[in-house]
């Protein structure tokens, strides 16, 4: 009896946790979203790019997956996360290759080119961590070839616009919804498919939607690219997560990959983004 009663603290405690992981995502995933479209409209392509390429959904999923259940844990979650990170990037390519095709076709056809191969890989338990940094490595570098050599495609200067109080509260409901979702879908999944989720383009979704609609298709693939670049940081985050975890707890681990994650976006920001035509 005292067992049961105990499981059941637990498990509410574990509801808890979860609701309030759930909530801090919807909210964080909203306020990251209106910045970095805000920032996309006044400054152009670029900068939005950079900010909703930097880390978001996975900082959020390592963190709860660390206090959910265990350091250890995460860190097995960060083994798969490289390769997706690059699925996302072809993910990235493909919504670029097809948006003159419109928007709910290329992103539809752009999911499925994501979420085919990432589920393919947590059937088969994919474990194997060099070959996930290689397969980032081969997918970055296909997807930027794709959109900056045979898509030609250039940044575009931002424009004013006027941000009405509903503006930004459905901006920030889209960003919200999209990388709640993503956090929801990774908990109910496992270590495996929580790495996964963790790197699951939730940012850029929502990213794509809203500058597309206020926009247009020109200014939403020459964010994406931005994005892309910008997203090497997102990689980066999980590889300090991975071996910062344990010796330095979730706290210490989170805050490395952090300041190590927004270190590469600047130095990317500076050397390569900038650089992009």
């Amino acid at each position: 009896m005292f067992e049961s009663h105990g499981l059941t603290s637990y498990n509410s405690i574990m509801d808890s946790i979860f609701f309030l992981k759930l909530s801090l995502s919807f909210i964080f995933g909203g306020l990251w979203i209106i910045l970095a479209t805000v920032l996309a409209d006044r400054l152009g392509s670029k900068i939005g790019g950079l900010v909703s390429g930097l880390p978001s959904t996975v900082l959020f999923s390592l963190f709860f997956i660390a206090w959910t259940q265990s350091p250890a844990v995460a860190v097995e979650a960060t083994t798969i996360s490289p390769i997706v990170g690059g699925l996302t990037c072809l993910f990235l390519a493909t919504y670029a290759s097809l948006i003159h095709r419109g928007f709910v076709k290329s992103v539809l056809t752009s999911l499925i080119v994501w979420s085919i191969p990432a589920f393919l890989l947590a059937y088969i338990h994919f474990n194997n961590y060099v070959l996930s940094l290689l397969g980032y490595i081969g997918l970055f570098l296909l997807s930027f070839i794709i959109m900056e050599h045979v898509l030609r495609i250039k940044s575009v200067k931002g424009k004013r616009i006027t941000y009405s109080p509903q503006l930004i509260i459905t901006r920030g409901f889209i960003g919200g919804s999209v990388v709640a979702l993503a956090v929801f879908l990774g908990k109910i999944g496992g270590p495996l498919l929580g790495g996964m989720f963790a790197m699951f383009p939730a940012m850029f979704t929502s990213t794509m939607l809203v500058t597309y609609y206020s926009h247009g298709p020109q200014f939403s693939t020459a964010t994406m690219k931005s994005s892309m670049v910008s997203g090497i940081s997102i990689t980066v985050y999980s590889i300090i997560a991975r071996y910062t975890y344990i010796p330095f707890g979730m706290w210490g681990g989170t805050l490395f990959s952090i300041l190590g994650s927004f270190a590469t976006g600047a130095l990317i920001y500076k050397f390569v983004i900038t650089k992009l035509d």
